[in-house]
C-alpha cells in the first residue's frame, strides 16, 4: 500500500516556524551535551583514566577547535576578518565573560552530578533580568520578582543533600559565578560597539580570544596537555562542532524564524538534555530534589523570558 504524503505536509515543514523550532531544539539540546562529552576526559594530570585532561587543555582545544571551523565558514562566505582596535578591546572582555562562564561550569562539575549543574548554569536569564533590574532599571514586574523568588528556591531545593545526591556548596556557587559571567557577557555584548558586528564574525573572535586565554593559562600553570588517545579526540571535535559551532549557528537560525523570546524558552530542553544523559551514561541519581529543583528553576526561567520580551 503507497504512503499517501498529505499536500501540505512538506510546504509545514519548510515553513519558518517549523525550521525555527528545530534549530532551536538542536541548539539546546547540543548546548546540553556538553557534559556528556567532558566528563570522560575531564581530570587532572596523573590520574589513573588515560584519557583525563585539565580543564584549560579541554576548553582550549574545544574553542580552538570551534574557532578553526568558524574561520573555514567565514572564508567560504567571503566575509571580512578585519576589526579595529577599540573591537579587539572589547572582544577580548567578552572573551573573558565567555570564558568565566565556560570554565566554572566545568569546575563544578567534580561537586554535583551534571544534570544539576547544568540547571544551576541555566539561571543565567534570571540572573540576567536582577542585573539589569538593579543597575538598568529595568522596570520591576511582580512577574519577574515572583520567577526570582521561585528560582531562588529551585537553588535551594537542589542543594539539600539527600540520599544518593550530593551537592557541595562551593559547587553551587561556582555554577552560579558560571550564570553570572554568561549573564553579564549578555548584557555587555549588546550594548558594546560590537553589538551591531556579524554573528558568525563575533562568535569567531568571541571563541578565537578564548582559546588564547585558555591556552596561554594552560601554559602559565604547566599544565598543558596534547592529545594522545582517540577518546579525546573524538570528544573535543564534538564538543568544538556540535556544543559550540552548531549550536550557536542554530540559535541565530531560529531567532532569525521564531524570535528570540521563543528560541530562549526552547533552551530549557538543555538543563533536561544533561540531567537525561547524565542519568544514562553516567548513572546520576534522578532524586525528588533535583525533579522539585528542575520544577522551579526552569519555569521561572520561562517567565523571565517571555515577561522581559513582552
Amino acid at each position: 500500500m503507497a504512503f499517501h504524503i498529505p499536500p501540505g505536509a512538506m510546504s509545514s515543514l519548510n515553513s519558518p516556524g517549523t525550521r525555527g523550532l528545530i534549530f532551536g531544539l538542536t541548539a539546546a539540546v547540543f548546548y546540553g551535551l556538553i557534559p556528556t562529552f567532558t566528563l570522560p576526559i575531564c581530570g587532572e594530570m596523573g590520574q589513573d583514566n588515560p584519557n583525563a585532561m585539565t580543564t584549560m587543555s579541554i576548553l582550549f582545544y574545544r574553542f580552538m577547535i570551534a574557532s578553526v571551523i568558524m574561520a573555514g565558514l567565514m572564508l567560504i562566505k567571503r566575509r571580512s576578518f578585519r576589526i579595529s582596535r577599540g573591537e579587539i578591546v572589547t572582544l577580548m572582555y567578552l572573551a573573558f565573560l565567555s570564558d568565566g562562564a565556560a570554565m566554572f561550569l566545568l569546575a563544578g562539575y567534580p561537586y554535583m552530578s551534571s544534570g544539576v549543574a547544568t540547571t544551576l548554569h541555566f539561571m543565567y536569564p534570571v540572573l540576567t533580568a536582577v542585573l539589569m533590574m538593579l543597575y538598568y532599571n529595568e522596570s520591576r514586574r511582580p512577574a519577574s520578582i515572583m520567577a526570582v523568588i521561585m528560582a531562588v528556591g529551585g537553588v535551594a531545593v537542589l542543594s539539600w543533600p539527600t540520599e544518593g545526591s550530593q551537592v557541595a556548596f562551593r559547587g553551587v556557587v561556582l555554577e552560579l559565578i558560571s550564570a553570572a559571567c554568561f549573564a553579564l557577557y549578555l548584557i555587555r555584548v549588546n550594548r558594546s560597539r560590537v553589538a551591531n558586528m556579524e554573528g558568525l564574525k563575533l562568535t569567531f573572535y568571541i571563541v578565537f580570544f578564548g582559546a588564547l586565554i585558555f591556552g596561554a593559562e594552560a601554559f602559565r600553570q604547566e599544565s598543558f596537555q596534547l592529545i594522545t588517545t582517540p577518546t579525546q579526540a573524538a570528544d573535543l571535535l564534538l564538543l568544538g562542532l556540535l556544543c559550540t559551532v552548531v549550536t550557536n549557528l542554530s540559535l541565530v537560525i531560529s531567532v532569525k524564524n521564531i524570535g528570540s523570546t521563543m528560541t530562549a524558552v526552547l533552551g530549557s530542553m538543555e538543563p533536561l538534555t544533561a540531567v537525561i544523559m547524565g542519568a544514562i551514561f553516567f548513572g546520576e541519581v534522578i532524586t525528588w530534589n533535583i525533579i522539585l529543583g528542575f520544577f522551579l528553576i526552569i519555569p521561572a526561567v520561562i517567565i523571565v523570558i517571555m515577561t522581559r520580551n513582552r
